[in-house]
């Protein structure tokens, strides 16, 4: 595991219990379950990665809250 995918990893750890998310047409996977793909980096772990790389690219380009009116 390099180090954003552990990053990934303790933010997922963070989450409280119960939480779950839907992606696409995987659908919806529980705290748990993305910690146990995460873990074994299988396909269902890599798009949980490429979507926090996705994420954190826009925060780090502006683009994120660019729009924002405060």
């Amino acid at each position: 595991m390099d180090d954003f995918q552990k990053l990934v990893y303790t933010r997922w750890q963070a989450l409280p219990k119960g939480y779950s998310i839907s992606i696409g047409d995987i659908g919806a996977i529980t705290k748990e379950e993305a910690l146990e793909h995460l873990k074994n980096d299988d396909k269902i772990g890599k798009v949980l990665v490429a979507v926090a790389r996705n994420y954190f690219d826009a925060i780090k380009a502006g683009e994120l809250y660019a729009n924002l009116n405060y």
